[in-house]
């Protein structure tokens, strides 16, 4: 039987899922980290009653068994939840206002460069596979739209039944995109749609990647399925997940003079900030080539 705290914090999930439309992971994630807060916490003090001390003590912990951008994610948690708090006047103060996130080096996304994806897009083109033509459909996707696993694994069969040239995509709080399919995209789509009209499962499945034990084939089969992938493709399956290929598309698109704003829309960034970063991996890139390549790098570098 829940406590009047997880009560609340059930009370405050449903809220924002009303009001940001967030998705089941996203809402997931901060039960998690409330429920951690309070666990942590025991019974000696309900997570709306905490005091100065408390969150010291909590941060604390989190900052010798988390890494700065777990830190940072649960605190935000805290932060949204104390935020509602004071809205709903459960509290008579915010003191998670005077609270901040850890600095961190935020890490350039991993990528695969374009060779190493021509190694994986050719893996996955092997007939003699099981999973061939599952694994060429979803690798020409997530390589040539930048779809989010989530959106993938969830896409419709509905209106991909005769010959697709694009996709509306249902990304992050519900919103719908256009994305538009290569020619070498929509080729492995068909091939998987014929597949798939001779599945078993597929019979009254309304998705286009369905499981016989799930509505949809789950991330983490796609994820695995990748990794068995890059080993026959000679890649380490430690840089090769479907958000490793997200990356790679959008990099190579900046690469080859995508703009930022075009790029936003194409990944279904709310923010130009979030795509911006991709600008800094792109440059670091440049910048290796011209120490690798230019006949006066050392000297420059020297100088």
């Amino acid at each position: 039987m829940k406590n009047f705290e997880y009560k609340l914090i059930d009370q405050f999930l449903e809220s924002i899922l009303v009001e940001k439309g967030l998705s089941k992971n996203t809402i997931d994630s901060y039960r998690k980290d409330l429920y951690d807060a309070q666990t942590f916490l025991g019974q000696r003090v309900e997570l709306y009653h905490l005091r100065l001390n408390d969150i010291k003590k909590i941060l604390n912990f989190w900052s010798i068994t988390l890494s700065p951008v777990s830190q940072a994610r649960k605190i935000s948690s805290l932060k949204q939840f104390f935020h509602w708090l004071k809205a709903e006047n459960l509290i008579k103060e915010n003191i998670m206002k005077t609270i901040n996130s850890p600095k961190s080096n935020h890490n350039l996304p991993k990528i695969l460069n374009e060779s190493e994806m021509e190694k994986l897009i050719e893996a996955s083109r092997d007939e003699n596979s099981k999973d061939f033509p599952l694994m060429y459909c979803v690798v020409e996707l997530l390589y040539s739209t930048g779809l989010r696993v989530s959106e993938l694994v969830s896409l419709p069969i509905q209106g991909m039944d005769k010959d697709p040239k694009s996709i509306i995509v249902k990304g992050k709080g519900g919103k719908q995109r256009l994305v538009v399919l290569t020619e070498a995209a929509r080729k492995a789509l068909l091939l998987w749609l014929h597949k798939r009209h001779q599945m078993k499962c597929t019979i009254g499945s309304k998705y286009l990647f369905p499981s016989e034990s799930n509505l949809y084939l789950t991330r983490q089969i796609i994820a695995h399925k990748l990794k068995n992938l890059a080993i026959k493709a000679g890649l380490s399956p430690n840089n090769v997940t479907p958000h490793a290929i997200r990356h790679s598309f959008a990099t190579h698109m900046l690469s080859r003079g995508a703009d930022l704003r075009s790029l936003q829309t194409l990944l279904g960034h709310s923010s130009i900030s979030t795509t911006q970063i991709y600008t800094h991996t792109a440059n670091e890139r440049l910048l290796g080539l011209v120490k690798n390549v230019h006949p006066l790098a050392d000297k420059v570098i020297s100088d």
